[in-house]
């Protein structure tokens, strides 16, 4: 006759066991805390035996005043004359009115010529150019336009080839002509300045 012998599946039994030990721990713990007794506190006691109350007072101590150290003039350089030769010089006789600068009166560079201007130079009469005899004999004709820069005075003192007609002798002729040319000077500022890039057209056409 076979025995049965009970085989106990413990993944099945792990829940159980949990619950248990759960349960028992939870009852320890509230029995220790209802039948333990508890220590009790009571207050900080020092040492040694205590004194009467003593307060101690202590005083700021008087401010000391302190003089600051003298500080020694820096010592001063011997005057010298200026390096710059246009620098104004004070002497003993000098006025109040030489060192006055005369503000109102606009500066303006002499011998600059101005590329443009408040008033255009304005050209006095027109100067017919001499038509070269050989450009004549081939039959050429062409325009020439001459940049001249006129002075303060009306006169050419600058002339060269701005367009050319494509032959050099024309243009040699138009800028000969250009020199001869008067003109009425142009102003800045009132004041009449150099100016360049003054065009003069010269057409040369066979009648």
């Amino acid at each position: 006759m076979k025995t049965r012998t009970a085989v106990f599946d413990h993944d099945l039994e792990y829940g159980r066991d949990i619950r248990i030990a759960g349960t028992a721990a939870l009852v320890l713990v509230t029995l220790a805390f209802l039948f333990v007794p508890q220590p009790k506190v009571g207050p900080l006691r020092l040492r040694g035996p205590m004194g009467p109350d003593v307060t101690i007072v202590v005083e700021p101590a008087p401010d000391i005043y302190v003089p600051p150290t003298p500080v020694e003039p820096a010592p001063r350089g011997i005057p010298l004359a200026s390096d710059n030769p246009e620098a104004v010089t004070i002497g003993p006789t000098t006025t109040i009115d030489e060192l006055h600068h005369d503000v109102t009166e606009t500066p303006l560079p002499a011998g600059i010529p101005f590329p443009k201007v408040e008033r255009k130079p304005q050209l006095v009469g027109p100067v017919l150019p001499e038509y070269p005899e050989m450009a004549r004999a081939a039959g050429i004709e062409g325009k020439v336009v001459v940049s001249v820069v006129v002075d303060t005075l009306g006169n050419v003192t600058g002339a060269e080839v701005y367009a050319s007609s494509g032959n050099t002798l024309l243009d040699q002729a138009a800028v000969a002509a250009a020199y001869r040319c008067a003109f009425v000077p142009g102003f800045q500022h009132d004041r009449p300045v150099v100016v360049q890039n003054v065009n003069v057209p010269f057409n040369f056409r066979l009648q």
